[in-house]
Parts: C-alpha cells; sequence; structure tokens
C-alpha cells in the first residue's frame, strides 16, 4: 500500500470513530474504504448495512452482511471507488440488478458493495440504430424507452434482470433467431479497468479486450459503465402461453421439438418450455411460452401445438416492455433461495422425454422441502444466433463453428431454508450428471455451459474450448496485472477466469 494511503487513512481514522464491537467482522481495512468513499461522495451515496433497506431477489444475497454499499453516478465515481477500494485493500462485488443466486457475486460479503442502480441513463442515437445504455439499468426499462420510438433491442425475457450480468455473459432472447445474442450486438462498452482508467472498448480499440468481454465479461476485465448496442425496428410482440397436464405433456414436447428443430430458421419465432412441479398439487406441467415477433393473433406457426388439449391457455399482443414483468424485485413477500445449473445438446426428441422422467425421478426426493419450486426449461440457441456469433471478430463462447441449433436446459429451483441448501444442492448436481451421462449414451452431449444459468463449481470458462480459454487468461493477466478481479484478488464472487 502506497504512503499516502496510509496517510489518508489514518486521518480518517482520526476524524470517523471505528465501528461498534458488534462490527468487528468487518474487516480495519473495509471500514477505512467506507469512511474514505463517504467523505469523498457524502452520506446520501453510502449505505451502511444496519440502516439500508436493499432488497435483492435472492435470499442467500439478501443475508449477506457487507460493510457499507455505494451508489456512484458516473464512470469516474466508480473509477475514484476503485482505486480506493484497492489502495485500501478492501474486498467488493459489483451490483447491476441484484438476480445472482450466491452471495459475494453482486452483494459483497463484509465488503463493498458498488451498486450501479443510478448508471440507468439510456439514450438513443438520433436515427435509431444504436443506444447508450448505463451499466446498471434493468431490462424492463431499456425495453421502455426503446418501445416509446419503436424501437428495441435483443434484451432477455425477465425484466427486473440488470443489463450487465445479462449482456456480458452472452444474452439468450427472444430476438436471438433474427439478431443473434446480445453479446454479438454490443458495439462498445465503456469500461473502469483494474487500475482506475476509463477506456472505450470496441472491436477496433482493445479488440483483444472487445472478444472477452463478448461472453466472460461479468467481473473478470473490470467494471463496464455503458455499453452501445445495437437498436432495430420493432413494434407490437405476440405472447402467448398454454399449460398441459399429464396427459398430454408428451404429446405438448414432440410438438415444440417440432418447433425447435423445424422452424430453427424462422426469424420471429421464440418457444421456451418450463416442466414444473405443483408442490400443492402434487402434480407435475408442462408449460409452453410462446412469442412471435408480429403482432398476429395466433400465428400459424403454433397451430400444431395448440391442436394438444390444454389446461390453460392465454395470449396478448404488447409491446416487450409490457411482457417482460416489473423492472424492481418486490420486497415482499421475502425473497426464495434459488438454484441454477445448466447443460446443453445437439437435438433428440428421445433425450427431450427421458429428461423429463428423470427430473421426474429427482424430484421425488425432495418434495418435502419447503415451499419447493423445481423447473426444467429448455430452449434452443438458433442457427441463426450461432452464425452470428462471427460478427466483429467474434465473441468467446466458442461456439461459432458449432451447427445448430443447440438445446440450452436450465434446472432452477427455488426453496425457503437454509436448512435444505446441502438438499438441494445434492438434488441439482443429481439431476445434471444423470442429464449429461444420458446426452452422452445419445451422443447429443455438448460442453457449452451458459455462464447465465451456471452453478458455482460448473466449469464454464473451460466449456467455451482449450483455445478461447487460453486467450481469456491471456487477456485477464495483460488488463489485471494485479489479479484484482480473481478468486486471489478483491473482486473474487461470480465464475473467474482465474
Amino acid at each position: 500500500m502506497h504512503t499516502h494511503i496510509f496517510c489518508i487513512l489514518a486521518a480518517f481514522a482520526l476524524l470517523f470513530p471505528y465501528a461498534s464491537a458488534s462490527d468487528h467482522v468487518i474487516s480495519k481495512n473495509c471500514q477505512h474504504a467506507c469512511r474514505l468513499l463517504r467523505h469523498r461522495f457524502g452520506s446520501a451515496a453510502l449505505h451502511d448495512y444496519a440502516h439500508d433497506n436493499l432488497t435483492l431477489w435472492d435470499d442467500k444475497q439478501q443475508q449477506v452482511r457487507y460493510a457499507c454499499r455505494f451508489e456512484p453516478v458516473s464512470a469516474a465515481q466508480v473509477s475514484t471507488a476503485l482505486r480506493i477500494l484497492v489502495g485500501t485493500w478492501c474486498n467488493f462485488a459489483v451490483k447491476g440488478g441484484g438476480h445472482s443466486r450466491e452471495p459475494d457475486v453482486s452483494n459483497s460479503v463484509r465488503g463493498v458493495t458498488l451498486d450501479l442502480r443510478r448508471l440507468d441513463s439510456i439514450q438513443v442515437s438520433v436515427d435509431g440504430s444504436y443506444s447508450r445504455i448505463g451499466g446498471g439499468a434493468v431490462l424492463a426499462d431499456v425495453y421502455a424507452a426503446l418501445d416509446a420510438r419503436n424501437l428495441s433491442f435483443v434484451g432477455g425475457r425477465v425484466g427486473s434482470v440488470g443489463l450487465g450480468g445479462y449482456a456480458t455473459g452472452g444474452g439468450t432472447s427472444i430476438f436471438s433467431s433474427r439478431y443473434g445474442w446480445a453479446v454479438d450486438n454490443i458495439y462498445e462498452y465503456e469500461l473502469v479497468l483494474p487500475n482506475g482508467s476509463i477506456t472505450r472498448v470496441n472491436e477496433h480499440r482493445h479488440p483483444d479486450l472487445y472478444r472477452a468481454l463478448r461472453g466472460a465479461g461479468g467481473a473478470n476485465f473490470g467494471i463496464v459503465t455503458a455499453f452501445t448496442f445495437r437498436s432495430f425496428p420493432q413494434g407490437l410482440v405476440y405472447a402467448g402461453q398454454r399449460v398441459w397436464n399429464e396427459t398430454y405433456t408428451e404429446a405438448a414436447l414432440d410438438r415444440a421439438y417440432d418447433l425447435y428443430t423445424v422452424y430453427d430458421k424462422n426469424p420471429d419465432l421464440s418457444f421456451t418450455y418450463y416442466y414444473g412441479y405443483g408442490q400443492q398439487t402434487g402434480r407435475f406441467t408442462l408449460t409452453g411460452a410462446e412469442r412471435y415477433l408480429s403482432p398476429l393473433q395466433n400465428p400459424p406457426v403454433f397451430e400444431r401445438i395448440h391442436q394438444i388439449p390444454a389446461m390453460t391457455a392465454s395470449s396478448r399482443i404488447g409491446r416487450m416492455g409490457e411482457l417482460v414483468g416489473p423492472a424492481r424485485v418486490p420486497a415482499n413477500p421475502p425473497p426464495l433461495r434459488h438454484l441454477f445449473q445448466t447443460t446443453t445438446t445437439f437435438p433428440s426428441r428421445e433425450w427431450l422425454h427421458e429428461s423429463l422422467r428423470i427430473f421426474r425421478d429427482e424430484v421425488q426426493h425432495v418434495k418435502s422441502v419447503e415451499a419447493l419450486n423445481p423447473q426444467l426449461i429448455t430452449y434452443t440457441i438458433p442457427s441463426q444466433a450461432i452464425r452470428g456469433m462471427t460478427r466483429r471478430g467474434g465473441n468467446s463462447l466458442g461456439l461459432a463453428n458449432v451447427r445448430g441449433p443447440l438445446f440450452i436446459t436450465l434446472l432452477v429451483t427455488a426453496w425457503r431454508s437454509p436448512a435444505d441448501d446441502a438438499l438441494i444442492y445434492d438434488f441439482g448436481d443429481r439431476v445434471i450428471a444423470r442429464l449429461e451421462t444420458l446426452a452422452r449414451g445419445f451422443k447429443v452431449h455438448h460442453p457449452f455451459k451458459y455462464v447465465g444459468y451456471g452453478r458455482t463449481g460448473q466449469d464454464i470458462f473451460s466449456s467455451y474450448g482449450a483455445e478461447n480459454h487460453k486467450r481469456l487468461l491471456k487477456t485477464q493477466r495483460a488488463v489485471d496485472p494485479r489479479a484484482i478481479f480473481t478468486t486471489r484478488g478483491l473482486c473474487r464472487g461470480g465464475f473467474k477466469i482465474r
């Protein structure tokens, strides 16, 4: 630590008394960091844990005890804050929308949480071809701003998800068949590097870093404070939902497979199925979420799956901002605990059917867990999206040469009590292990793991391929020689390249 930092810290130690004995779990380094941040930016921007009202999506993150939470309003403030944190050697986490599921990812364990929520500006170009969006924006707000001009962008399906985590990890979307994944529609990043400097990153300026950020950018290379995204004309969208009971699940699943494969190249089509267990009913149901990028009531492409008798059926025509749900996570009811785990396969009708059987079998071991809500969710990486992964120098995901489509399957589980954590984690491991064994048996397994759906312990970046992983390591070491954004540094949460 530099001498001038020690002098500053000593001065502030005299101005501000230490925290009470009950706060002994917070290191002196982080207590000093919070004091420096308060002095530099004022009390309005800094929140103490004891007096904060932060609401997060996941209970594991909600229960985290942090030293303080800082809300910067500019990249310059992020830069200054990062220099303070590195100078005091205080650990930190970066929060966008706060949809992470593990402590220390977007809420720091006994460190400083850098909350980017005020970096939420949305500036649309005069011709509507691109938008500059703050790194703390959430998807619903971006959609709403673009809706007002009959525009849209490659965003996600849930409105309260933060743009930062979504876009740096890949970014699947209902727009993927037409425009590709989010990472392949980002023209430029504004990035605060680990040394505190602010830079613009695009295909011409820092091309290696630009490529790395497109798929591995979540807290590995610095802090993204703004994105320049492609935007495009978009009017009203069709949204439909159908729920099938156990009698018709297999028939509906066959029609879903046809949507995924026969209609893979339809640029307006998006379909996702959710196979879930209802704890109150004791029944399994299959839900199909339909999207079509034109305002057609019951588009013909869904005609065959609509022939399968459904328990419930609904549809509407609306704008994207209306269809993705609210922008904020409600404070009540209190959040549940969540588990995500993922696997990827090539298309296989037999694998889809057997995957539901495995899920049903494993749910029997956890079905009495309080507030249990397990789902097996599947949709595709369309062929068109894979072909788009070569744009502007390519991304870091390692899929550009794959012949698509691919199926992404997400196991998501919610539950109430920490006492059930081990049981649920074992459940998740068993489901994924059996699904991957099944896929290997059918010769349809693909190693790719989508970082947005991964669980700590899943080897995400190795799944991008050996050459891509090697390039990511080289880039990370070049921009972060002090290893600030690594497992042994200060920003340790999330999936790390090293």
